[in-house]
């Protein structure tokens, strides 16, 4: 004896109208444009840091985007906290400071943000380890759009 299918009740059948209906409103074959991504920069900075000094290193945003800022190297100490900050340059000085780190260390990133196109800088500092009549040499990276 051969069964023969049931019929839907009307509300599976409805359940299942109201699904494809609402899949199908979902898709679209217009999708919306999004900006590609910026090319990621990357720009490294020497130079000799004396007890209780600062070095300031400009550096351009081309466009919004994520920023981070590592030192790289550190001597003759390389397990020596420095302190890292960035702020804007006025094309002078920098001179407003967005966010700092007291104790960066080499191998570590010390900041990280998303920062708008213009123009930084970053300041190394000693934030009071570096020893009397020691200078110590750093390098300090920082990759941007």
């Amino acid at each position: 004896m051969q069964r023969l299918a049931r019929p839907l009740a009307p509300t599976c059948l409805l359940l299942a109208v109201a699904t494809l209906a609402v899949s199908a409103c979902g898709s679209s074959n217009s999708s919306s444009p999004t900006a590609p991504t910026p090319a990621a920069t990357t720009q490294s900075f020497s130079e000799t840091l004396p007890q209780l000094g600062s070095v300031t290193h400009p550096f351009t945003v081309s466009a919004m985007g994520p920023v981070e800022i590592e030192l790289t190297t550190v001597a003759p100490l390389a397990t020596l906290a420095l302190g890292v900050g960035i702020g804007t340059w006025n094309d002078t000085s920098c001179v407003s400071t967005i966010a700092q780190n007291d104790n960066a260390r080499s191998g570590v990133v010390a900041l990280r943000g998303t920062a708008a196109a213009g123009n930084y800088c970053i300041r190394v500092y000693d934030s009071g380890n570096v020893p009397e009549a020691t200078a110590v040499t750093y390098t300090v990276q920082v990759v941007h759009p």
